[in-house]
């Protein structure tokens, strides 16, 4: 239930965005620019969270040709903050720059990843370079509904609450007795399509308002260089690569009250960090347990509000899964 007011809260606060175009008057500028700046700085920790460290988890190298696979069940944390949306007003006549407290929030993430291998790639002594294995990810995002004092929301997801992801993994060198496990992989993770409705309530001079965000859409796509060894009953493994994230929408904004007024007009949404990790796994018959802690660093993000701390400030996160492969 945590997990739900968490990801309802993040979306909350994306509804107040999307870049200031020609369809929102002066009346709803703020709230429109407002929502611009929050989807700015909520899409990267929720775009994050998704991506995560190893695209499979554990794995260095590829999994050895036809007849091999691997399945993984995941479980990650983001150490994030959330803006705070009842604390900033909505100014009807025109754009103003206001600062945005925020709340240190970890943010949480499940998904299920399985890999499947196809050539084991072309034989070198005891070892074997050119691997090709195929990755097919799968995040799950339910409908929910969230209730604050400062404000209400909920958004409904379009279709399927499942969305389905795909990758490859390339060997660049087998592990073996002597030698790590080496890869170069590239995946597609995206959040299923929603629609979302939020009340801003009026307190003091702020006049409240409503915002809507439809089509939320979010996509990532993330390369890693990853090198991995195992050592009987635990392995090791580390990597670095990089994100990049995308989100699109489309925004309904309204400010209440007699000089307030209503606008619509599309957002976008594009960064590219570099991500880090290391991680640790451990045998249990069939099975393994495997943990991973990371970190995301880097990227532009210019905001027109101020947020405390930005956008683009390295966050941490750690992964616990596990994982059954042939």
């Amino acid at each position: 239930m945590k997990y739900r007011v968490i990801v309802a809260g993040f979306l909350v606060a994306a509804a107040g965005a999307a870049p200031a175009l020609a369809q929102c008057p002066t009346s709803a500028a703020d709230a429109c620019q407002k929502a611009a700046d929050l989807l700015n700085y909520v899409t990267p920790q929720l775009s994050t969270s998704l991506v995560g460290g190893n695209t499979t988890l554990g794995q260095g190298g590829t999994l050895g040709g036809l007849g091999h696979f691997s399945i993984d069940v995941r479980g990650g944390l983001l150490n994030g903050s959330l803006p705070q949306i009842g604390n900033v007003p909505l100014d009807p006549s025109g754009k103003h720059s206001d600062a945005f407290t925020t709340k240190n929030q970890i943010i949480p993430s499940i998904s299920l990843d399985a890999g499947i291998g196809l050539w084991r790639g072309m034989s070198l002594g005891i070892t074997h370079v050119g691997g090709v294995d195929a990755i097919i990810t799968m995040t799950y995002l339910p409908s929910l509904k969230s209730n604050g004092t400062t404000s209400t929301g909920s958004f409904t997801v379009q279709g399927s609450n499942e969305k389905f992801g795909f990758g490859f993994r390339l060997g660049l060198l087998e592990e073996s007795l002597t030698t790590p496990g080496v890869s170069f992989t590239w995946a597609e993770r995206d959040l299923p399509v929603v629609d979302f409705a939020g009340t801003v309530q009026a307190g003091g001079t702020n006049p409240g308002g409503t915002l809507a965000l439809n089509d939320f859409a979010v996509k990532t796509s993330a390369w890693r260089l990853t090198a991995g060894k195992s050592f009987l009953i635990f392995g090791l493994s580390a990597g670095y690569g990089q994100d990049h994230y995308t989100s699109t929408s489309t925004i309904n904004a309204t400010i209440n009250g007699p000089f307030g007024g209503s606008g619509s007009q599309a957002a976008n949404f594009a960064m590219t960090r570099s991500n880090y990790f290391v991680g640790l796994s451990i045998n249990v018959i069939a099975f393994k347990i495997e943990g991973e802690y990371g970190a995301v660093t880097g990227g532009t993000d210019a905001t027109f509000n101020t947020f405390s701390p930005v956008a683009t400030k390295s966050r941490s996160y750690a992964t616990l899964g596990l994982r059954f492969g042939i």
